[in-house]
């Protein structure tokens, strides 16, 4: 007769497997998945790029799911571009995906557009079309028209 069973607990060849399976089938992220690219500074000073999701920790506070993301470092000098992004978290764990408290988090910033284009592609996710500063200004007239209705909306 077999042993208890241990929820999470499996043999380390079919999980090394299973890790290895995950890391060559990356699924692509489309342009409308849940979560938007943004520039994150850490309160450690770090910068990084990631798909921004709102979630909540273990605890039920309100957290961010980091999405991908990847480190953005100076480059060395005479390089095309001022930056290079890098794996987050690469050799540490498997995981790919991290929750981050919102203390951790000092800002969240709009990435320049050549930012968002290669760490879409290097993450093999769909970048969007950069925006216009007309286009801009109606996206936030349209966002604060509804936040505007939805205050009318409930009731005193």
């Amino acid at each position: 007769m077999p042993g208890p069973v241990v929820s999470g607990v499996r043999q380390s060849a079919s999980l090394n497997q299973k890790l290895m399976d995950e890391a060559d089938s990356e699924t692509h992220l489309s342009l409308m998945s849940e979560g938007s690219i943004r520039l994150l500074l850490l309160t450690s000073g770090d910068l990084l790029m990631a798909r921004l999701r709102n979630t909540t920790d273990r605890d039920g506070d309100p957290a961010y799911q980091l999405i991908r993301p990847r480190r953005v470092c100076l480059a060395d000098p005479g390089q095309p571009l001022p930056w290079r992004l890098e794996p987050f978290l690469e050799g540490l764990t498997p995981q790919r995906n991290v929750v981050l408290f919102k203390t951790a988090l000092a800002s969240v910033l709009e990435p320049d557009s050549r930012l968002v284009q290669i760490y879409a592609e290097m993450t093999d996710q769909e970048c969007p079309l950069e925006e216009t500063p007309v286009e801009r200004l109606k996206r936030a007239f349209q966002e604060f028209t509804e936040s505007f209705e939805a205050d009318q909306q409930e009731p005193v």
